[in-house]
């Protein structure tokens, strides 16, 4: 992965400035300790990937934050993803290291999304003590613009889709796709409020759907 992302900041050159944010999963807070240390300690292994890094590659800790808060509800229960909370506190981090200031939670509308079951539900062959205790999915929408254009796998352009889409009456498995349509090949959005020519290209897992909604006030435009 350090290589890779040596290679692409190669390949853009110096005007443009490469980010890397490698986040650790629930594993690391929430197991018992024989499961995260030696070869399955996570932060080592950011720590690791990151020295493989060139040294004009900006680098953020994710884990610092995310370990300061892990008594808050930062990863799912039944799903193997991050909360919005969790990918915020990374995002404070991501601000940091950019210098500029974060918003505060507080300044974004919130939406919420009951009876979430993810894939560890579902990997648990539906066990029933996962679908006993449900999650919930927290959404931060957007201060600004609050809508992209995605374009799907099968050539499907959606054009005016909701960054945050209301999924409650989506199927209980699917609730972590309102955040920017789920995976989709390739989006853009446009920022008309901010207009100096800021741009930002997000190249991510899914882990990243729930970040980029943050980045949205920040840039004139954002490709993922």
């Amino acid at each position: 992965y350090a290589q890779a992302v040596n290679n692409l900041s190669e390949a853009l050159g110096s005007g443009v400035r490469t980010i890397s944010l490698v986040t650790p999963n629930s594993g690391q807070f929430y197991s018992d300790k024989e499961f995260h240390t030696g070869i399955h300690d996570q932060k080592a292994m950011i720590e690791r990937c990151y020295s493989g890094m060139n040294d004009d590659i900006v680098t953020v800790d994710a884990y610092t934050p995310l370990a300061a808060h892990k008594d808050e509800y930062l990863f799912f229960r039944t799903d193997h993803h991050w909360t919005q909370l969790g990918a915020y506190y990374a995002y404070s981090d991501f601000c940091q290291v950019k210098g500029i200031a974060p918003h505060d939670l507080s300044s974004f509308n919130t939406l919420t999304f009951d009876n979430f079951l993810g894939t560890m539900y579902a990997s648990s062959n539906q066990a029933p003590a996962l679908a006993a205790n449900p999650d919930t999915v927290i959404a931060y929408e957007p201060n600004g613009v609050k809508t992209l254009t995605a374009h799907q796998a099968d050539g499907t352009v959606l054009e005016n889709y909701r960054i945050i889409a209301d999924v409650s009456t989506w199927n209980s498995s699917s609730k972590y796709n309102c955040f920017i349509a789920g995976d989709q090949p390739y989006e853009e959005i446009h920022n008309p409020n901010i207009t100096d020519g800021s741009s930002a290209v997000v190249v991510k897992d899914s882990y990243g759907n729930a970040f980029v909604p943050f980045l949205v006030d920040h840039y004139q435009d954002v490709y993922v």
